[in-house]
């Protein structure tokens, strides 16, 4: 696959490209490269997250292609609980349970 990096996100090769002055279908890898786009090497997430993280994939491109890299991450804050209608009466009402 070819791609362009765009503000962090890929943005595949059109199966149909304007490449000086003529619609090619299927462009060939040497028109996609001198149109600008890259070679997307696709990488296997790792497995050996420990507990309470995770890993994420971002993109990072060199001058001869647009790899896939993974960053390990702290899991997000499990959310609160919401209440129900009577817990919340009760706080609001002060009724202890």
């Amino acid at each position: 696959m070819y791609a362009k990096l765009m503000s962090g996100t890929l943005r595949s090769a059109s199966n149909k490209v304007d490449y000086n002055g003529k619609t090619i279908f299927n462009p060939p890898d040497d028109v996609l490269l001198d149109m600008g786009y890259l070679p997307v090497t696709y990488t296997d997430m790792p497995t050996d997250a420990p507990d309470g993280q995770h890993y994420e994939s971002r993109w990072e491109q060199t001058d001869t292609e647009i790899m896939q890299v993974w960053t390990l991450v702290d899991n997000p804050a499990e959310p609160e609980p919401e209440l129900s209608a009577d817990e919340a009466l009760n706080i609001i009402m002060g009724v202890a349970e």
